[in-house]
């Protein structure tokens, strides 16, 4: 006999049979990675490497620590200047930071505050996959880690498995 699970489907009951179920799992894993809940990236466009990103699919999009930020213009061009990490990470480097690729947007913080934060596109590269995303410049010095990356980035590449760190 045939095994059915029954699944609650947007407030109906949906029956599946046990092979189903294995397809629709088959095609959601499918060019999709593990990923666990704090992983290490690569930010090239800042020669960063090896930095430990915090994996929250209760975030929307992502951030990083930034110091000193402030908009500037450059030859009649508004341009973002800023630093990345804090002096006591292995990865700071004294580099400043000029971009002219940026947007103002309102942001939920932690808090459920809404704040207005500047927005720089980006690439991080996770597990070998080269991901163009946009991350908020925020003062995350009193966080543990100095990189959050939230569901928007991840749902196209990655499952996350909250009991794994660091997956191969």
């Amino acid at each position: 006999m045939p095994l059915f699970i029954c699944i609650d489907f947007q407030g109906s009951n949906l029956y599946i049979s046990e092979v189903q179920l294995i397809i629709v799992m088959e095609n959601i894993l499918k060019n999709k990675s593990i990923i666990g809940r704090l992983e290490k990236v690569d930010l090239p466009d800042f020669g960063l490497n090896d930095v430990i990103a915090k994996i929250d699919t209760g975030a929307y999009n992502g951030a990083i620590h930034t110091n000193h930020v402030k908009e500037k213009e450059v030859d009649g061009k508004s341009v973002i200047e800023f630093s990345l990490l804090d002096e006591d990470h292995p990865e700071f480097k004294e580099d400043t930071f000029q971009v002219d690729d940026f947007e103002k947007k309102l942001v939920k913080n932690s808090t459920g505050d809404s704040e207005m934060r500047y927005v720089v596109p980006t690439v991080i590269i996770l597990k070998g996959q080269e991901i163009k995303v946009k991350l908020s410049l925020s003062n995350r010095k009193n966080l543990k880690h100095p990189i959050l990356l939230g569901r928007k980035i991840i749902r196209k590449h990655f499952i996350v498995d909250v009991s794994k760190k660091f997956t191969k």
